[in-house]
């Protein structure tokens, strides 16, 4: 077959190798001056509309291994200006036809009272195999062997065409991937057919288009955001990490960041962060219509206006007991029954260990940083009150000058943005998803849930990376799909951990493709338990014989 040589890269243009030709035969050597591996031929398949600007199929060659759906080959191709063009594909599917095989001839071979022989595929002239694929992108091909642009698919290949392992650089090139690594994200390698490795770089500026990861329990989901921290990290970007279950904990020590526990480490949140509707819901047994609740939510609006919004100033929950008295007749609820009852409530708040003084974010966001806040042990509504408060300081950080962009993560997003439109939570991040580009923050959202997520946030989280997940939610992830085949699409349940199905947008990724994300430097803490090594280290390594308190035994 062809070697693949080192391809280089010079002017901005991309070379492609000479290639070394060795069994492929003196009829093809004309069509591989273009430096591919040639893996066969593109051919009119009977009774489909093939080839066409929406299919094609490909015959393989007998020596060339069968590419599996969603790795990537080339087809040549002239346009009407006459010039050389490689039509980049990605694989749907590929099987065998043989016809020896089939229900009849399988039948026939099992009654017949003698041996039945036939020639193997590459002597036999109606056994093969047949690769179905979609056209993706044309690369124009000048009479240096440079690829000179990158384009929507605009002229049809004609059968019999000769058809390639798609090169590394076309792939980077059509997908609009980052040709630098110390410029871009890192993550991992495509899957591709042969032996050629290609790393897939996503230019830095996907963070502020929004990052979305989702996949089922052990997929990989957690370890995907870990990697992307360490890109992150490693091109200056300030993190602030919401952390369930604690998974970032030890990656952020190694990383030189700051783990935070609310109401711990200096890390609390001021009553003038909240909304009037965080405070009620923070109450303990506050029932909502009742005059209490009119009261509490009237002062704490009245102080926001007055402290916050006009001079920017925090306040406590002093300064909401105070005020409640003090706005009680304007309401005409300063009778005992309510106002008392109120300010008690009110009070109550003192009691939450995460509020108290503002957190000088300012002081502690500066290049590279990551500030992970661990939320173990917390309740759903806690969480929610703080993903909210810190996604509004960041919104305030924003409107100063100078201020740093600041990835925003949240890992169990489903948790604090549910599809509900009265979720406080919700709203901000619904507001940060929209425009959050412009206030210098970008949102990457994991969870394992997309049924259960807000569908305003998730469509406009425009890179994704989709590892297995369970069948029932696949239908919530119609959105972010792309342009990734039903093949591959049906293919998400079964993904091996560590693999995932990357999608995009023009300005992110052009075209899904599946990677194999790539070995992190920092500890995975979400990894699965080896509880079988605890049993060990008591002595139970296997199964034992059982013997019952009546008498008698059972063997293992």
């Amino acid at each position: 077959m062809i070697s693949n040589s080192e391809l280089s890269e010079s002017n901005g243009h991309v070379y492609l190798a000479e290639p070394v030709i060795d069994d492929v035969g003196q009829e093809n050597q004309q069509n591989l001056k273009l430096g591919q591996t040639s893996i066969g031929k593109l051919i009119s398949l009977p009774g489909s509309s093939s080839p066409s600007f929406v299919s094609m199929h490909v015959r393989l060659h007998p020596s060339s291994e069968s590419p599996q759906p969603g790795s990537w080959l080339a087809v040549e191709a002239t346009n009407s200006q006459g010039q050389k063009l490689l039509i980049l594909t990605t694989v749907i599917n590929t099987w065998e036809h043989n016809p020896h095989e089939d229900a009849q001839g399988s039948t026939v071979a099992e009654v017949i009272p003698f041996p039945t022989t036939y020639a193997p595929e590459g002597e036999s002239t109606v056994i093969y195999r047949i690769a179905e694929v979609e056209p993706v992108e044309e690369a124009v091909i000048n009479e240096y062997g440079k690829i000179d642009s990158v384009q929507k698919v605009s002229t049809l290949p004609r059968a019999g065409a000769s058809v390639y392992i798609a090169d590394a650089n076309l792939i980077t090139s059509a997908l609009g991937l980052e040709s630098n690594p110390q410029m871009g994200l890192e993550l991992g390698d495509a899957y591709t057919t042969g032996e050629q490795q290609i790393s897939i770089t996503l230019n830095r500026s996907v963070i502020q288009r929004h990052i979305f990861i989702g996949g089922g329990i052990g997929s990989g989901k957690s370890y995907t955001r870990g990697v992307i921290a360490e890109e992150l990290h490693m091109l200056g970007v300030p993190q602030i990490n919401i952390d369930p279950n604690g998974e970032m904990v030890e990656a952020t020590k190694q990383l030189g960041g700051i783990n935070l526990v609310p109401g711990k480490d200096g890390f609390t949140l001021p009553l003038s962060a909240l909304t009037p509707d965080d405070v009620i819901d923070a109450i303990p047994g506050m029932r909502s219509g009742t005059n209490y609740e009119t009261l509490i939510r009237y002062a704490h609006e009245t102080l926001l206006k007055e402290k916050t919004l006009s001079r920017g100033e925090h306040f406590t929950v002093s300064d909401l007991v105070k005020k409640i008295e003090e706005v009680a007749p304007e309401l005409d609820m300063k009778d005992g029954r309510t106002l008392k009852p109120a300010m008690l409530r009110a009070s109550n708040l003192e009691k939450i260990p995460y509020i108290g003084e503002p957190y000088n974010w300012g002081d502690y966001i500066q290049p590279g940083i990551i500030i992970n806040i661990d939320c173990r042990g917390l309740l759903v509504s806690d969480l929610r009150l703080i993903v909210a408060s810190v996604a509004r300081d960041l919104q305030r950080l924003s409107r100063k000058e100078n201020n740093l962009f600041v990835a925003f993560s949240i890992d169990e997003f489903h948790l604090v943005a549910p599809n509900d439109d009265r979720s406080v939570t919700t709203q901000v991040l619904r507001e940060i998803a929209r425009i959050g580009r412009h206030y210098k923050i970008g949102l990457i959202l994991t969870t394992q849930s997309p049924q259960d997520v807000d569908r305003s946030i998730l469509k406009r989280l425009l890179t994704r990376f989709l590892h297995s997940i369970e069948p029932d939610q696949l239908d919530a992830l119609r959105s972010v799909f792309s342009d990734a085949s039903e093949a591959l699409i049906k293919s998400l349940p079964k993904l091996p951990q560590g693999v995932c199905i990357l999608t995009g947008v023009y300005e992110t990724v052009r075209h899904a493709v599946v990677i194999d994300i790539r070995k992190r430097h920092t500890t995975h803490g979400g990894k699965t338990p080896d509880i079988w090594s605890d049993f060990e280290s008591k002595g139970w390594s296997t199964k034992r014989q059982i013997e019952l308190n009546s008498g008698g035994t059972f063997d293992a």
